[in-house]
Parts: structure tokens; C-alpha cells; sequence
């Protein structure tokens, strides 16, 4: 289940709501506790009354009567007080009881002759706590309770008045009464989430234009001030606040412009770099080219029998070096030792200039044609490409690459060409097939992920961290250029690029490219 974090408003709303609620509820409990307390006083009273009213009738009637008990029953002023107090509001009866107990006049008929059972006293019930009596009065199966009072003929108990009190009636009482007190304390909540509410949004606004301007700073805006009224803690932390991003600004503005000083003071030095590094290239690509031309005229003659060291003829194994054969076939070894040494001399000198031509065109400094590219339409366009290599190496190659991806910042041409020398070189890693994946998607940052994934043979963990340092190959013939080539550009591109791989399972190269503005 996720948890439900409440924000600085939420919780003054809710701490005011709880100390208002708290208040209410304490004072609720305090008047139901007062209003059971007087119902209950009213309804002994009423009884008192009541029973009083039977008492004074009664001893009119028993006086000089032979039967005190038949003038108790036949008498209709008696009779029409005891009827009368069915119409009380919690009384439920009135009886009156001979000194056995037995009901010699009620407000029930049926009961006369009866024996009435005891019940709880009324009267002892208002001597307890408050407590006891809203459980007394509030409990679930209601009960009856009795106010008692004795009859007393001269100096002997003549019976007794028993007057029913319901405690369901004194319960409907305190309802009635309550309802008013439960309205007021429901307005009263009301009332204090709104105004808490209010005093949140007030407190809170300065929070808020806080909130703004740091969102703003974090944006790299320059000279973000706040407007909060003085006078309080707040207008004291906006007044920091602004000597904050005064400080900020200006040193912004002296970090960029020494930013710009360093970056051009290093374009110089790169351009210094490259005029040295191609004049080096020059002066070691002329001894080379004397070198091969001055190995052709050695050929030559050997080929003539100048430095011949028989007179007769010598046949050179011309076939396995590759070259033309003479008039006369040479048979002198010493020749052909000679040739041999001549051919591996010229093979490491077009090495030797590959490698140059190559190290020119690494460190050579390009102009980035920058637009808005689109990655899954580079992928359409080196699919012709790769596809007789993945072919020759039965690889099948997946493109997942939807429309709806952003388009990247960059050289549409120089990106091509990242993506082809990956492509390549994960067909070449599969000779026994497999499968390429082209993926393209949404990166983190605002940024494109480009992954490019194969099955191959993989990259042990001691050569991945060298795959793109110059020069470095595991390829027969290879030349240790293009994946320094591949990061390179991936550089000039204010990119990422990473390798992961697993030896026997293949190898993912994934590339973040930075997304294009967008308005």
C-alpha cells in the first residue's frame, strides 16, 4: 500500500481541524454529560411530584374509611392522578402497594392484585458518577427504574407509591436536546477547516513564491529576486535570498566567461596540436614515399641480376611474393632471400602509412554540420549497407526504432557513420550468426538512448575498458581506429557512450544523444 505523504497545508489544515475537533468533542462530552445529569434530575423530580400528588390524595381517602385499601381502589380522584401519569415524559406508571408488596391501585388495571417486583432506585441512580449514569441511561436494552416512597397510616406503614421511570424516554430526552449541540460542533468544524485553509494559503504563500524562485535558480536563470513584504521571518529569508542569487548571478557570469576563455584557449591549442601532429605526419610521410620508390628500383635490379652473386640465372618464387616474373628465371637463393626481405620491407612501410593517414584523420578537426536528425531514418539508411556483411554472417537485424522519437541535435553524416562502424563490427563479432538489434528510445535527461545490440562472441572484461583507445584491435588487420572514431564523435556530440558485454552472450553499446530544443 503506498503511503499518503500530506504537504505543509494538508498538515496545518489537519492540525487545526484536530485541535478544533478535540475542543469539540470535549466540550460534547461535558454538556451530554451535564444534559443526562438534568434529564435525570427533571425526571425524579416529575416523579416526586407525581408521587407527592398520590400521597396527599391518598391519606384524604384512607381517612375514616373502614377499608382503606377499597377506598384506595374505588376512589376516581385517585384513579384519574394514577391514569394521568401514563401522559408524563419518561414516567411509565404509578402503582400503590400494600405493605406486601401486592398492587393495591395502578395505572395499569392488570396489575392490580399483582406482586410487583423491585427495580433499580431512581433515586440512588442520582447519587452516582456521571460516567455511570450516560452508561445506565444509554444502555442497549433500556431498562425501568423506580422512585419509592412509603404511605404511613398515624405511626404504621400503611404501602408504598412506586413511580416507573424509562430510561429509554430520558434517553429520547437527551437526544432531543442533543441535537442542536451536534449541529452547532458540525458548523463549528466547518468553520475551523475553512479558516484553517485560509491561514495555510496566507502562511503558505511565501513558501510558495520561495518554492518559485529556487525552481527558477535551478533552471540557471540569473538575477532571480523575490518580492515577500518585510517585516516578519519571511521577508527576512526573501531578503537573503536575493543577496543569494545576486551572488550567484555574478559569479554565473564569471564562470562563463572564464569558461569561454578556457574553451578558446583550448580550440587554440588543439589547432596548434593538429598543425604540429599533420606537420609531423608530412615530414614522416616523405621519407616513406622515398622509401617505396627507392624499394621498386632495388626490385628492379634484383629482378635484372645486378647484384646477382652467380652469373647464372635465378628463379624467384615471384608467385608467392606477388610479383612479375623475369625473362629468365633466377635460380640464385640469395635473390630470393633478397626479394622476400624486400616484400616484407614494403608491407610494413603501406602499414606504417595507413597508420599516419589514420592518426591524420583522428586528430584532423571537424566542422559539425549541427540540424535535427532523425535516428530511426539513420537506421533506414545504413540497413542497405550492413546487410550483405549480415548476410555472409547469417545475422538477423531487429529495428526497434518507433516514430515517435525524439529527434537528436547533431551531424546527420557523422552519426551515420558511428552507427554503421557499430553495426559492422556486431556482424563480424557473430560469424555464426545471430541476431543485431537497432534500438531507439527516450533517454533520461532529455536525452535519446540509441542502443546497438548483438549476440556475439562478447569482449573479455580485462579488453573492455581499452575498445576505444587508438590503436587498439583483436582483428587480424585491424587498425585500433574506427571505435576511437565511434567515441570521438560521440564526444564532439556533448554525449555518452558505454559498452557492456558478456563473453559467449554478445555486446550492447548504448549512446545518449542530446534531443533537439523544443520551442
Amino acid at each position: 500500500m503506498r503511503r499518503v505523504r500530506l504537504g505543509i497545508k494538508g498538515k496545518q489544515i489537519a492540525g487545526v481541524t484536530a485541535i478544533v475537533g478535540v475542543a469539540v468533542l470535549a466540550l460534547s462530552g461535558l454538556y451530554v454529560t451535564r444534559l443526562a445529569g438534568v434529564v435525570l434530575h427533571e425526571s425524579h423530580a416529575r416523579g416526586e411530584l407525581l408521587s407527592n400528588a398520590i400521597l396527599h390524595r391518598a391519606r384524604e381517602v384512607v381517612t375514616g374509611a373502614p377499608d382503606p385499601y377499597a377506598a384506595l381502589q374505588d376512589d376516581p380522584g385517585l384513579r384519574a392522578i394514577l391514569e394521568a401519569s401514563l401522559y408524563g415524559e419518561s414516567v411509565t406508571g404509578a402503582s400503590i402497594l400494600d405493605t406486601a408488596g401486592i398492587v393495591i391501585a395502578s395505572s395499569d388495571p392488570t396489575r392490580i392484585g399483582l406482586r410487583l417486583e423491585d427495580r433499580p432506585d431512581l433515586a440512588a441512580l442520582g447519587g452516582e458518577s456521571a460516567l455511570e449514569q450516560l452508561r445506565v441511561i444509554y444502555s442497549p436494552e433500556g431498562q425501568t427504574l423506580e422512585l419509592r416512597q412509603p404511605m404511613m397510616l398515624g405511626d404504621e406503614a400503611f404501602g408504598s407509591i412506586r413511580i416507573g421511570v424509562s430510561t429509554l424516554l430520558m434517553r429520547q430526552e437527551v437526544n432531543t436536546a442533543l441535537r442542536p449541540a451536534l449541529l452547532t460542533a458540525a458548523v463549528a468544524l466547518a468553520v475551523a477547516v475553512l479558516v484553517a485553509g485560509l491561514l495555510a494559503q496566507l502562511l503558505l504563500r511565501p513558501i510558495h513564491v520561495l518554492r518559485g524562485g529556487l525552481t527558477r535558480l535551478g533552471k540557471g536563470e540569473f538575477g532571480v529576486t523575490l518580492d515577500l513584504p518585510p517585516g516578519d521571518e519571511f521577508g527576512e529569508l526573501g531578503s537573503f535570498f536575493n543577496a543569494v542569487s545576486r551572488q550567484l548571478s555574478a559569479d554565473r557570469a564569471a564562470q562563463a566567461d572564464q569558461k569561454t576563455e578556457q574553451v578558446v584557449a583550448y580550440s587554440r591549442k588543439l589547432v596548434a596540436l593538429w598543425r604540429l601532429t599533420a606537420g609531423i605526419a608530412h615530414e614522416v610521410k616523405n621519407p616513406l614515399n622515398a622509401m617505396m620508390i627507392h624499394l621498386e628500383l632495388l626490385r628492379t635490379k634484383i629482378r635484372s641480376g645486378v647484384l646477382e652473386a652467380a652469373p647464372q640465372p635465378v628463379a624467384a618464387s615471384s608467385a608467392a611474393l606477388g610479383l612479375s616474373a623475369p625473362d629468365q628465371p633466377m635460380t640464385n637463393p640469395a635473390l630470393e632471400v633478397a626479394l622476400e626481405h624486400v616484400h616484407v620491407i614494403e608491407s610494413e612501410i603501406r602499414r606504417l602509412d595507413e597508420v599516419v593517414q589514420g592518426f591524420l584523420k583522428f586528430t584532423r578537426p571537424e566542422d559539425l554540420r549541427l540540424q535535427a536528425v532523425s535516428v530511426p531514418m539513420l537506421f533506414e539508411e545504413i540497413l542497405p549497407v550492413i546487410e550483405p556483411e549480415a548476410q555472409t554472417n547469417r545475422v538477423k537485424v531487429v529495428v526497434d526504432a518507433p516514430a515517435s522519437v525524439p529527434e537528436v541535435h547533431g551531424d546527420a553524416a557523422m552519426l551515420r557513420q558511428v552507427l554503421l562502424n557499430l553495426a559492422i563490427n556486431a556482424c563480424q563479432a557473430m560469424p555464426d550468426g545471430g541476431t543485431l538489434r537497432l534500438v531507439a528510445a527516450p533517454g533520461p535527461r532529455r536525452m535519446v538512448e540509441v542502443r546497438v545490440e548483438d549476440t556475439g562472441v562478447g569482449i573479455p572484461s580485462e579488453n573492455l575498458g581499452k575498445i576505444f583507445d587508438l590503436y587498439y584491435t583483436t582483428k587480424d588487420h585491424g587498425t585500433g581506429i574506427g571505435l576511437s572514431m565511434v567515441y570521438r564523435i560521440v564526444q564532439m556530440h556533448d554525449g555518452e557512450l558505454e559498452a557492456q558485454s558478456t563473453p559467449g552472450r554478445g555486446t550492447t553499446f548504448r549512446i545518449l544523444l542530446p534531443r533537439v530544443n523544443e520551442a
